[in-house]
């Protein structure tokens, strides 16, 4: 690693734009999402967001302002995650990142990107971002690469993390998990909801996990009827109680109904690969009850281990 690339991964803001002020009186989290896109340009097995699976949808601007203002009067973090699919596929990503910043709901902007698309990127992106996260998969090309984008990075003071990944866990199960108390124990063992803050604005909903907002639209397309939202979300607009029923929400030690589709942080791992069409059917129509079993495993050793 050359000495540019090494002094933009390990540099970051002492406080991002927002002010200090911020977060008063409000319930604060590490993290908070929102997905640009649920299409993406790489179709990868094992996606936690479902992306290869999922029919192509860009976020609309004026929604992201209206959840996000509804949200930042009762809600504060320290980074806001603009991520997909992939979000430099949006058009508009550049409007997304100025409303962002006008918001506040965050003291950085972070972008969470495959990178293949980075080349691409407008002059006015590295001024609007904290943080430029990028994950980086086998095979994968990327036109910038490692050195041109740290020194790119450290030119506008953004800090860049990129990350190898080999493995991928399994995350989103087709089998429906009916032990309770298995559902409990993978929930209590989440990072995403808890560890990671993983939180995600959808669609005028506050979820706990990425997850939620995507399991009744992945199921579906295996005939399955599974509505959650109801259940698994809060409502930002025309809530006159969203701080207490938020602050709630997040300490509310109860699974999400998603949860009995999913196996959180505890899933087995398996090596990172791109699919095709066949690739993607085949996953849609897989058999998770081994995956949920391993899941079942480890965290009873876990359990035994305290």
């Amino acid at each position: 690693m050359n000495n540019a690339l090494q002094d933009v991964i390990v540099s970051s803001r002492v406080m991002g734009r927002s002010g200090p002020d911020a977060s008063a009186g409000k319930v604060t989290r590490r993290s908070v999402e929102y997905n640009l896109t649920e299409h993406c340009n790489l179709s990868c097995y094992g996606c936690d967001h479902s992306s290869p699976l999922l029919p192509k949808k860009f976020a609309s601007l004026e929604a992201f302002s209206r959840d996000l203002q509804a949200l930042a009067q009762v809600f504060h973090s320290q980074n806001l995650r603009i991520v997909g699919g992939e979000p430099l596929l949006h058009p508009q990503l550049i409007d997304f990142l100025t409303e962002a910043r006008r918001i506040g709901i965050a003291d950085n902007i972070v972008l969470w990107t495959n990178g293949v698309l980075l080349h691409e990127a407008p002059d006015e992106l590295w001024e609007m971002i904290d943080r430029l996260r990028i994950s980086r998969y086998p095979g994968v090309k990327r036109k910038l690469d490692d050195e041109k984008c740290a020194n790119i990075c450290k030119a506008h003071n953004v800090h860049l993390h990129i990350e190898y990944i080999e493995n991928f866990e399994v995350i989103t199960v087709n089998n429906c998990i009916t032990d309770t108390e298995l559902v409990k124990a993978i929930y209590q063992d989440c990072k995403s909801r808890g560890e990671w803050s993983c939180h995600t604005i959808y669609e005028g909903r506050f979820y706990k996990c990425p997850v939620a907002p995507f399991t009744g639209t992945r199921l579906a397309l295996r005939g399955v009827t599974f509505d959650n939202i109801p259940l698994d979300g809060i409502a930002l607009h025309d809530n006159p109680n969203l701080y207490e029923e938020l602050y709630h929400y997040l300490n509310d030690p109860k699974p999400l109904a998603a949860c009995s589709y999913c196996l959180g942080s505890s899933g087995p791992s398996v090596p990172h690969r791109q699919l095709n069409h066949g690739g993607r059917l085949q996953w849609l129509g897989e058999d998770n009850g081994s995956d949920i079993e391993t899941a079942r495993a480890q965290l009873s050793k876990k359990k035994d281990a305290r």
